[in-house]
């Protein structure tokens, strides 16, 4: 094993995220094999008790939360990884659960932990390139893009929602603060301009990078857009818009709580 997996960089990001090493509680209120969810019986159980569990409205509301979610637990930290830390991280789908933790106390989220098994690490090389494409064809093409999929066709709603879901949730990464230069600086930029202009759709298993939509420029560099495309449905179960929301107006502000 790498021994990033196992020093305080890793660690910290881990329970930043709430990634769970190893196997989920026993006493767990719902517990799913990530390579359950490819399966669409099992998928359209889930998320159907998903939707009923934290009271979303539709099987689209729900689904859309659950990328969301997902991009949190999942796709951030490996992003963090593979830019800031300089590792590929990757871990089995069959030995790795999405779990919903008994409720302990009033207000805890019933919105699902990752709990990860059969992890590996690989440093990247001075020529990281061939390895960047390596690491997001497996992140995206081989493993969330299967799933989305099947969670667009079962909800359904459309794959844009949840690729701008995962955006929310990977932009603010790579937001440099300004007056931010050096080597750090140009490897961060490039590894965002990478992700969103530059990597084929066959790295994300579609026609066309779908990050670049939600992209925009500032001085000729590539930044995440400050206000969604899309809707991710966060008003159908709270009652307010999330910040980001396009349908806010910003002339009428009694929609806003």
């Amino acid at each position: 094993m790498d021994r990033y997996l196992s020093n305080d960089l890793w660690k910290q990001m881990a329970s930043k995220h709430s990634i769970l090493l190893g196997e989920p509680p026993e006493d767990s209120v719902r517990i799913v094999a990530l390579n359950d969810l490819y399966e669409e019986a099992a998928c359209r159980d889930y998320i159907r008790w998903f939707q009923t569990y934290i009271d979303a409205p539709d099987l689209k509301v729900a689904a859309s939360m659950l990328v969301k979610r997902i991009g949190y637990l999942w796709t951030a930290p490996l992003m963090t990884a593979l830019t800031f830390h300089h590792r590929h991280v990757s871990f089995s789908l069959q030995d790795s659960f999405l779990y919903h933790p008994a409720l302990i106390k009033e207000g805890g989220t019933r919105f699902p932990f990752l709990a990860v098994s059969g992890l590996r690490a690989e440093a990247l090389t001075p020529n990281r390139e061939i390895q960047r494409e390596k690491a997001l064809e497996e992140i995206f093409a081989l493993q969330l893009t299967p799933l989305f999929k099947m969670l667009a066709a079962i909800a359904p709603l459309p794959m844009s929602i949840l690729w701008e879901n995962i955006m929310v949730r990977i932009g603010p990464l790579y937001k440099l603060e300004a007056g931010e230069t050096g080597e750090e600086h140009q490897h961060v930029q490039a590894d965002f301009s990478y992700l969103t202009q530059e990597a084929p759709g066959a790295l994300f298993d579609q026609r066309q990078n779908p990050f670049t939509r939600f992209t925009t420029c500032k001085d000729q560099i590539p930044i995440a857009k400050n206000e969604r495309i899309t809707c991710c449905f966060y008003y159908q179960m709270s009652g307010e818009y999330c910040r980001k929301c396009p349908k806010i107006d910003t002339e009428n502000k009694s929609q806003l709580k």
